[in-house]
């Protein structure tokens, strides 16, 4: 896409946000009422709390917007990876949006311009444009000012393994930076909203992020029809997926919510209760989840996969997957609790 192409597609995109989306916003909140046009898009887009508000708004009821979600022929488009009918997708304009709230926010703490690479802004911001993708990173953009550019180099892709503003800041502290937490208190473990990422901790909270996902149109119609019992059992199955099922299988590929719920469906369903509790479940079997991980990295598995070809992928490996003997895996549990 030529330089223009991309421009308009921004320009088109940001009168949207400031014109339409924030009448839809004053509709739901009319604590938005009296903020018009820009007054909107820049309170919106200074604030972190705010923005990471107005996105939890629209996951939670996307219907509102329904309008808007159309592509060039004016159908109602409910795949975050299919383009609207300004050109670009839900994907790439949660992204653009994340990624102009950062620039402000190290506008603002570091000094200079972010479209400017001399600047201490600007250096950062190139360093990392290319990982701020995802909603749940709003709460985290303030925690990665202080992390050295070189080192948000070297990082790279990794960036999208530090899920908590603990993680960043710790990251910043080992690359000799300062975190912003210093003299504020103690640093704050911000939890992942829905529907990203997928390391949440909370049971409770846990249960309805998985419950509302299999409800989303989107999951629904990747997944085809589920009862109210099949998503009972998933979302208690899905409560009770391993640290390594999380880190390696979902963290590992940077899923959104809704891609791990058809994920961990597709293989709940090609397993069965049992199997999927032995391989997936606590402890389950880490080896044969990093195996599966593996594989589905050579099927091209990636968070830009949508959620029928993601449906399909899983479909067609989860049969294939070397399942531990039930045996060796409970002797491994025993010898792997005796040496605690």
């Amino acid at each position: 896409m030529s330089e223009i192409d991309h421009n308009n597609a921004v320009k088109r995109i940001t009168e949207a946000l400031k014109g339409p989306v924030a009448d839809v916003y004053r509709d739901l909140i009319p604590a938005f009422r009296e903020l018009k046009g820009d007054a909107f898009y820049d309170a919106v887009l200074a604030s972190p709390d705010m923005l990471h508000g107005c996105l939890l708004i629209f996951r939670k009821r996307r219907e509102a917007f329904d309008h808007l979600l159309v592509d060039d022929k004016g159908r109602l488009v409910n795949d975050d990876f299919v383009r609207l009918r300004c050109g670009r997708s839900v994907h790439d304009i949660i992204a653009m949006i994340v990624r102009t709230h950062a620039k402000r926010q190290f506008r603002q703490s570091l000094g200079g311009d972010p479209n400017d690479a001399a600047s201490k802004a600007g250096r950062l911001y190139a360093a990392m444009n290319e990982y701020l993708i995802h909603e749940w990173q709003v709460p985290l953009v303030a925690h990665y000012a202080p992390m050295p550019a070189a080192k948000m180099r070297e990082l790279g892709p990794a960036l999208l393994d530090l899920k908590t503003a603990a993680e960043v800041d710790a990251a910043v502290a080992a690359a000799g930076g300062t975190p912003i937490t210093n003299g504020q208190g103690v640093t704050k473990t911000i939890m992942p909203p829905a529907p990203e990422p997928i390391l949440v901790e909370n049971n409770t909270r846990e249960h309805d992020f998985w419950w509302e996902t299999l409800n989303d149109p989107q999951v629904r119609n990747a997944l085809g029809p589920l009862s109210d019992n099949d998503k009972r059992e998933l979302t208690a199955a899905f409560c009770s997926i391993s640290e390594a099922t999380r880190t390696t299988l979902l963290g590992g590929f940077s899923l959104s919510l809704f891609q791990g719920a058809v994920l961990m469906t597709k293989c709940y369903q090609g397993l069965g209760r049992a199997s999927f509790a032995q391989v997936f479940g606590k402890p389950g079997s880490p080896d044969t989840v990093k195996a599966f991980a593996a594989r589905l990295k050579t099927r091209n598995v990636t968070s830009r996969m949508d959620l029928n070809t993601l449906a399909r992928t899983v479909e067609a490996n989860v049969s294939a997957m070397d399942r531990p003997n039930p045996r060796t895996a409970a002797n491994a549990n025993a010898a792997r609790i005796a040496a605690q």
